[in-house]
């Protein structure tokens, strides 16, 4: 196990299903790629700033890891870089705390309390 916590970025709309759902199965990308991407601390504002610069309002989901640890892989992608992937759903349950952030002009800033690993 690398991080306690790792993050997970959804649009608005993803969020909503998400929470009626109980569990998140994936975003296109995630579904088209067979797991669901997420990012440790380091990664996070990239990765928003990469594939969410769209979007002028996402969640950021902290996610324990030790839940889902059996499904979890660390895999090379981005700069040579190791990405946590889910090959799992997502349960609602290893979800600690829940970010709204706004873009600031395509830039994203993450919050200040971001726990560290």
């Amino acid at each position: 196990m690398k991080d306690r916590y790792i993050f997970k970025v959804l649009t608005p709309d993803q969020w909503v299903t998400f929470q009626a759902n109980k569990v998140f199965t994936g975003s296109p990308v995630d579904l088209a790629d067979g797991y669901i991407h997420m990012s440790c601390k380091a990664q996070l504002k990239e990765t928003m700033d990469k594939w969410y610069a769209d979007e002028t309002r996402v969640f950021i989901l902290e996610v324990d890891s030790h839940p889902i640890a059996t499904d979890l892989k660390y895999e090379v992608s981005r700069g040579g870089a190791e990405f946590p992937h889910l090959f799992a759903d997502l349960p609602l349950s290893a979800v600690g705390k829940v970010w709204d952030v706004s873009a600031d002009v395509g830039s994203y800033t993450l919050p200040g309390n971001l726990k560290a690993n």
